[in-house]
This record gives C-alpha cells, sequence and structure tokens, in this order.
C-alpha cells in the first residue's frame, strides 16, 4: 500500500458507489482512490515509541532553532522561520521514517493549536474592535479573487481541474489543512493531487516567510500594511506567526487575526464548493449520483475560540502578569516546534517527480495573490 502525508484531517473512505447509489459529501472525508491517505487526526499512532520520537525530533529542531535565532545574519527571521528551515534541511538530507510521522503530524497540527489558543495572552482586543470589519472585507475579497482566479490560470496554463482547485484554495484559505479538508468535495482530486498540493503549500510559504521577514526594511511597510499583507496571504497559520515580528511592533498580532479570520471563513467555503458540484452534478454530468450533506463534516476550526477565550480571560486581567508571560514563552516554543514538523513534512521529492509546472503555476498565483492584497489595501485604504 503506499501511503502518501496530507497534513489535514482525512480519514479512508470506502469504496465509491455505483452511479445508481447515493453517496454523502463529508467535508472532511477524502475520496477513495485506492490509497492510505494521513492527516491531521492520523495517521493512527500505533507505535507511540516512534511517535514520541517524532515529537521530540521537532523539540530537538526547535532548541536548536531558539538558540541559532539570536545569531547575527538570524535574528531577522526569529526562532520560527529558523526552526522552519532546518526541518526543511532535515527532511531534505536525512528523510523522514514513516514510524515518526504520526509524532511529527501531532507537533504540527495539535501542539500548533494548543500553541495559537495560549498565544491568546497577548490578545488585543481594542485591535479586533478597530480591524474587524476591514479584516473581514480583505479576506473575503481575497478569497474570493483566489478561489477564482488562481484555478482558472492553473487550467489555462494546464494543470488539471482537481489540482488547480486545490492550489488556489490552499493559497486562499490556510494551506494544508484547507487542501485536506476541500479535497473530498474535488471529483477529480486524487492522492497525487492532495500530497503536490500540500507540499507546494509547504514550500511556497517557507520562501513567503523569508521575502516578507526580508522585504519590510527593504519596502518600508508601516506595522499595519505589513499585518495585513503578510496575514491575508501566507498559507499556514504558523508561517504568518513567523513572519509577523519583522513587520515591527503590532504587526504580529494584526497579522494573526487576519490569518484566524481568513481560517474561520474555511467552513462557509467548504459549503459553498459542496453545493456548487452537487448542483453540477444533479444537472446530469457523467458519473451524477445523488447526494446528501452531512452538516457534521463541516471543517469548523474550533481552536480559534479557544484563542478568543484565552485573550477574554487575561484581558479581565484574572491572570497574573508572570503567568501571563510564562505562558507566552510557553505558547511561542509549541509553534516553534510546530514549524520545525512543517518543515519536515515538506517533501521536495513530490514536487521533483510530478510538481515543476504546478509549482510554477502556485509559485505565479502567490506573486499575483501578494499583488492582488496590496492592491486592495492600498485602493481602500484598509
Amino acid at each position: 500500500m503506499q501511503t502518501t502525508s496530507v497534513p489535514q484531517s482525512v480519514e479512508a473512505a470506502p469504496n465509491v458507489p455505483p452511479n445508481n447509489e447515493a453517496k454523502t459529501i463529508n467535508p472532511a472525508s477524502p475520496m477513495d482512490t485506492g490509497k492510505e491517505i494521513v492527516g491531521a487526526k492520523g495517521p493512527a499512532i500505533k507505535d507511540w515509541r516512534a511517535a514520541a520520537i517524532g515529537i521530540g525530533l521537532t523539540a530537538l529542531i526547535g532548541i536548536v532553532a531558539t538558540v541559532l535565532a539570536p545569531l547575527p545574519g538570524l535574528s531577522i527571521l526569529g526562532s520560527l522561520t529558523v526552526a522552519l528551515l532546518l526541518g526543511l534541511g532535515w527532511r531534505s538530507v536525512a528523510g523522514l521514517p514513516k514510524s515518526y510521522v504520526g509524532g511529527v503530524q501531532f507537533s504540527a497540527k495539535k501542539l500548533l493549536r494548543y500553541g495559537i489558543i495560549l498565544t491568546g495572552v497577548r490578545l488585543n482586543f481594542g485591535l479586533i474592535v478597530s480591524s474587524g470589519l476591514q479584516v473581514l472585507v480583505l479576506d473575503m475579497a481575497l478569497i474570493t479573487f483566489g478561489i477564482c482566479f488562481i484555478p482558472w490560470l492553473g487550467r489555462k496554463l494546464g494543470l488539471n481541474t482537481g489540482l488547480a482547485l486545490l492550489i488556489g484554495v490552499g493559497q486562499s484559505i490556510c494551506g494544508a489543512s484547507a487542501v485536506g479538508a476541500i479535497a473530498p468535495l474535488v471529483p477529480d482530486a486524487d492522492d497525487d493531487s492532495v500530497s503536490l498540493a500540500v507540499a507546494i503549500c509547504g514550500l511556497l510559504g517557507t520562501v513567503g516567510v523569508l521575502f516578507f521577514s526580508l522585504a519590510a526594511p527593504v519596502f518600508g511597510w508601516s506595522a499595519h500594511v505589513y499585518g495585513l499583507l503578510s496575514g491575508s496571504t501566507l498559507h499556514e497559520i504558523a508561517q504568518v506567526v513567523a513572519a509577523g515580528p519583522a513587520g515591527g511592533p503590532g504587526a504580529a498580532d494584526l497579522a494573526t487575526v487576519v490569518k484566524l479570520t481568513r481560517v474561520m471563513l474555511l467552513a462557509p467555503v467548504a459549503l459553498v464548493i459542496t453545493f456548487i458540484f452537487m448542483l453540477r452534478l444533479k444537472q446530469g454530468q457523467p458519473g451524477a449520483a445523488q447526494y446528501s450533506f452531512n452538516w457534521k463534516k463541516l471543517p469548523i476550526p474550533w481552536f480559534v475560540l479557544g484563542f478568543l477565550a484565552v485573550g477574554a480571560i487575561n484581558s479581565l486581567n484574572w491572570l497574573p502578569k508572570d503567568f501571563s508571560n510564562l505562558v507566552l514563552q510557553v505558547s511561542i516554543f509549541l509553534m516553534v516546534m510546530a514549524m520545525a514538523a512543517m518543515g519536515l513534512m515538506v517533501d521536495l521529492a513530490v514536487i521533483r517527480r510530478t510538481g515543476v509546472k504546478a509549482l510554477g503555476v502556485a509559485a505565479l498565483g502567490f506573486a499575483i495573490f501578494i499583488g492582488a492584497s496590496f492592491l486592495f489595501i492600498t485602493t481602500f485604504g484598509l
């Protein structure tokens, strides 16, 4: 059995029913393509000793990144970006044993979410009140643009519809998580397309972190513009957290709010895509079947509510300052471990084998997406 890693909650689905049988669309369950798919709730960790080694590996890389980050030349990047690059380098040189994948994915998904929840101790609710509407408008405009334009661009440049849509969704919303959630809704998105889209999101997001970290002093963006721009365009939450501090005081918090707003829009986007495909299939396209919709399977990012809850508790001064500082340091290291895990899960071999054209399309789409975000921000005075 061939195993493909997908950093999102997906489980192996039963065989696709014949055309005359009913089929339920589950927005968080993958299509059956005859291969095992590894996701955020999985792979099912059977060997906890090997999983512990995987988690320990991300912790080790995180410690090394924390030590190296203050050094000249690396201080501009920060510990999260350094951890991401170290993880990517480790995977490229030493590989990642299959038995460690469960532990690494635990760090990439679970520890990241715990870190985000605890980061709520520095949440500025005044920032949400003052920027909430413009952030929502910006994110909705860019998600609509990305999901419409990037798949169109991909098809024009020779990608299949499924892969083009997955790249567009990953760019527009939240990277690999969005790819894993939307893939089950796309009839021609096979395992290879999902793996390739995930790898591309990881690689381009890493490049994006470096770009924003190094470009901030060159372009002289204000903290407000930088926060909106990085938060609205980078693929993964951890990438936004890594790039945010380079924009100056306040940029990281705004970038995080912008990014989490994009994440919250994943569920409504999944709902829209579901109904679009249901409508097309019911209009008699080849292979059409009767479809029902499972509301319980909508990908709702509950951890965002935890982030807001911790922020509310701290805003009420219920937590001692020293304790809040400790929680913040713990949250930072959890996210450093998550960034190391994300680097470990970027499989450059997948891109080299089958994805050069797709990588080129995605890179072009990423550049245009950044340009569109900057245009929205400056034109409408966001």
